[in-house]
């Protein structure tokens, strides 16, 4: 109601008639004056009472602008005050939630494993996890509002990011880091063809007549290529091969047939030595049944008949030179052996028109493999 008043005073003013003297009400924009009741007419001029009546009109008018105004203001307050209520609310459950504890204590976890890695020389992984840490107590200092005006969602966010950081560490760790104690070197059997790895800490897993594997920690890289020519002076020098993906390889035999393979894994820092030699041979019965049948009977009788199926024969034969074993071949490719054929210096692989295939090869200790099987 006092809006309506306000606003009507604001758009008119009161003046008294000259001729009837009655007091009329006239909107402050006419220049005329017209009385309702005797109906004289009246220039308007700017007399002192108009002049009075328009700054009172505009009074009004300021005044309920300024109200509305204050009003406002005193609502936006009102909200402002509202909303920061909220958030102090919401923070506060942040600072005393689950989560702001379990992200300080993986702060501290992620620092010692930072500390821990780098010490170990893990240079890369010591950097992903120097950045976790650092990402987790961005987090930890956000949930704390101890950062001023950070928003709400970026501790979610950092936190997010340092649990990736996880997936590179691992990858240039290794997921399993295993701990090894010192051993003795046991310089018997296959070990005895060896030389004693540079480092003393690992793990023997095999010693056998016929097997021997070993996992050492501790390698550098130089140590493990100085290994490999200890090894290759040691006569592990036939077939020898070399090849690097996520680990590097050495491969090759001695004279005697062994199978020497040294694998180094560079995230690990650690070496497996595996030696493999031939079982003992024996003189053999060729039954020629089966799959057998298929193939020329070997003139060598010493060896290992490995597998004998129904549909695969698998046979070692020894004393067998690479003459004998070229001899052999052209054996099997005469005995109709001649299909899709691979030859090399020491392999020959092929099938006969029924598909039934076949697989020799020869090692360097007068030893042949010979394989016959259906796909």
């Amino acid at each position: 109601m006092s809006d309506a008043i306000d606003k009507d005073y604001a758009d008119s003013i009161m003046l008294k008639c000259v001729n009837c003297g009655a007091h009329m009400e006239v909107d402050k924009e006419n220049d005329i004056a017209n009385c309702p009741f005797c109906g004289t007419s009246k220039l308007l001029v700017e007399s002192d009472e108009t002049v009075i009546e328009r700054i009172r009109n505009k009074t009004f008018k300021d005044i309920a602008s300024e109200k509305i105004q204050a009003d406002q203001e005193i609502e936006l307050a009102n909200l402002q005050l509202l909303n920061q209520e909220k958030t102090e609310k919401k923070l506060g459950k942040i600072r005393k939630s689950p989560l702001t504890v379990i992200v300080a204590m993986l702060t501290i976890v992620s620092l010692f494993a930072a500390i821990d890695v780098y010490q170990e020389k893990y240079l890369i992984s010591a950097i992903f996890m120097g950045c976790q840490t650092l990402l987790l107590f961005v987090a930890w200092l956000m949930r704390m509002r101890l950062i001023k005006g950070a928003e709400i969602h970026l501790h979610s966010l950092s936190t997010m990011l340092a649990i990736i950081l996880v997936i590179p560490f691992f990858m240039f760790i290794g997921v399993v880091h295993r701990s090894y104690d010192m051993y003795v070197w046991p310089n018997n059997n296959l070990s005895a063809m060896l030389p004693k790895p540079q480092s003393d800490y690992g793990e023997i897993e095999s010693d056998t007549v016929d097997k021997f594997c070993m996992m050492i920690s501790k390698v550098k890289e130089n140590e493990y290529d100085d290994y490999v020519e200890e090894c290759i002076e040691k006569g592990f020098s036939l077939k020898a091969s070399r090849t690097e993906y996520e680990h590097i390889e050495y491969n090759a035999y001695n004279e005697s047939g062994a199978e020497l393979t040294i694998r180094f894994f560079p995230h690990l820092k650690e070496m497996e030595i595996s030696i493999v030699g031939y079982e003992e041979f024996y003189e053999f019965i060729w039954s020629g049944l089966g799959l057998s049948a298929l193939l020329p009977e070997p003139v060598s009788k010493l060896g290992i008949i490995n597998t004998e199926k129904e549909d695969s024969f698998r046979i070692t034969v020894a004393e067998t030179s690479i003459t004998e074993f070229n001899k052999y071949v052209n054996a099997c490719i005469e005995a109709g052996f001649s299909e899709d054929m691979l030859k090399t210096e020491d392999h020959f692989s092929s099938e006969n028109i029924n598909g039934v295939r076949i697989i020799i090869e020869y090692n360097v200790s007068d030893v042949i493999e010979i394989l016959v099987y259906v796909p």
